[in-house]
């Protein structure tokens, strides 16, 4: 019977390393969606320093489109299971939220109107309850364990702007969504683990 894992946690609390040692505990066969984008020299390094870390033998998916849609991840979950993954990470939440939230250009803005607010907050959730269909269905159909990486962004300072604000508010609420159908969450605080579920 697979399972639904979240592992969440601050910057470099220590959640994506024991997500792999995680996979890597389950089966041999474990298929990593990578959901970062490379966007400047900055994140091109912490790509690369995931890449280096993961088993040569993992399959790595990537999704190249600079605007991604939910159909981009259910070819990924589906690819996987035609693969014979047996096990999926999805790292993480963060970066597939900010793929969706970076083309209204945010944070050039000092105010945020409420029609634009409303309209970015509907397609997000529409977005996030898509792929939290998606991967559960994954998980029941597929005999596939996912396993899904996530950063708690609420736990600071309320930001200054508000492109901040609602990439705060809104992966609040993902991560919320995503809690509820997961068999296990763990909570990652300088590098030290908590099984809360």
């Amino acid at each position: 019977m697979s399972k639904m894992y979240f592992i969440l946690g601050g910057a470099r609390s220590g959640k994506s390393g024991f997500s792999e040692e995680l996979a890597m505990s389950l089966s041999e066969r474990v298929g990593y969606l990578a959901t970062g984008q490379v966007i400047d020299d900055e994140m091109k390094k912490r790509i690369d320093v995931h890449k280096k870390r993961r088993p040569q033998h993992w399959e790595t998916y990537e999704i190249e489109a600079n605007e991604i849609n939910i159909s981009d991840i259910e070819k990924v979950i589906l690819k996987a299971g035609k693969d014979n993954q047996e096990v999926l990470i999805i790292d993480c939440m963060t970066n597939l939220l900010f793929r969706l939230i970076h083309k209204y250009s945010l944070d050039r803005l000092e105010i945020l109107e409420n029609s634009l607010e409303n309209k970015i907050e509907d397609e997000i959730t529409i977005f996030f309850d898509k792929f939290i269909a998606a991967v559960r269905n994954a998980a029941d159909t597929m005999d596939l364990d996912i396993i899904i990486v996530s950063n708690e962004a609420g736990l600071g300072l309320v930001p200054a702007y508000p492109l901040g604000r609602i990439f705060r508010d809104m992966l609040g609420i993902v991560n919320k969504k995503i809690a509820v159908i997961s068999n296990e969450v763990h909570f990652f605080i300088a590098g030290i683990g908590m099984k809360i579920k």
